[in-house]
C-alpha cells in the first residue's frame, strides 16, 4: 500500500516557478531602466556633435557623454557649453580658467597659459602650399589681426577654443568671448559612436 501512495503521489507544478521567475527577470529589467533614467537624467546626458570645429578630436555625428556633476572646469577638458546668442550648445576645448593669464600668438599657432606653452598636438592646422617644395602654416584666426595677444582670463569665466583653430567659432569671436563657468553643461566623457573610436575622449 505504501508503494502504491508513493506512486500516486502528486507531481509538484512548474507553472508557478517560471511565472515566478519571469516576473523577477521584468522586475529586475524594470528597475534597471529606472536606474538609466534617473542616471541620464541627474548625472549624464547624451549629446551629438554639430559640426567640425573640434576636429581631429571629435568628429560631425559623433555621439557622447558628458557629465557636469561636481564638475570643476580645467585647462584641456572637453566642454559643452551652453551660449546664449547660439541656439544649440557649442563644444569646445578649455584653454584657461578664471585669473589666469594667456598669451596667443596666431603666426606661430602657440598659446601660453601663466607664462606655460600649452602642448597642443590635437589641433588640426591649415597649411598653405606655395607650390615650390615648401609648405607653411597659414596663421591662426585673429579676430583683430594681431600677432600676439596677451589678457587675464576673469574670475569665474572660461577661454574656450575648438582644435580645429581656423574653422571654430569659439572665445577668440565676440559673439562668444569669456564663457560663464555656469553655463558649462558638461565635460566630455565618452564618445559611444562611431564604434571604431569608441572610448574615453582627451
Amino acid at each position: 500500500m505504501d508503494n502504491e501512495n508513493t506512486a500516486l503521489s502528486p507531481v509538484p507544478a512548474r507553472e508557478p516557478k517560471l511565472a515566478a521567475s519571469v516576473y523577477d527577470w521584468v522586475e529586475t529589467f524594470c528597475y534597471a531602466m529606472a536606474l538609466m533614467v534617473v542616471l541620464f537624467l541627474l548625472v549624464c546626458r547624451y549629446v551629438t556633435v554639430d559640426g567640425d570645429s573640434m576636429r581631429e578630436t571629435l568628429h560631425h555625428n559623433d555621439k557622447l557623454i558628458i557629465s557636469g556633476l561636481g564638475y570643476t572646469p580645467e585647462t584641456g577638458d572637453i566642454v559643452v557649453v551652453k551660449v546664449p546668442r547660439f541656439g544649440n550648445p557649442i563644444i569646445k576645448r578649455v584653454i584657461a580658467t578664471g585669473g589666469q593669464e594667456v598669451e596667443i600668438d596666431f603666426e606661430n599657432w602657440t598659446v601660453k597659459v601663466d607664462g606655460v606653452t600649452l602642448e597642443e598636438d590635437y589641433i588640426n592646422r591649415d597649411i598653405d602650399y606655395d607650390g615650390i617644395n615648401d609648405d607653411r602654416y597659414v596663421w591662426m584666426s585673429s579676430p583683430t589681426g594681431e600677432r600676439v595677444v596677451r589678457f587675464t582670463v576673469e574670475p569665474g569665466k572660461l577661454f574656450v577654443m575648438g582644435d580645429n583653430r581656423n574653422h571654430s567659432t569659439d572665445s577668440r569671436d565676440p559673439s562668444v568671448g569669456l564663457v560663464d563657468e555656469r553655463q558649462v553643461l558638461g565635460r566630455v566623457l565618452l564618445r559611444l559612436f562611431p564604434l571604431n573610436v569608441f572610448g574615453a575622449v582627451e
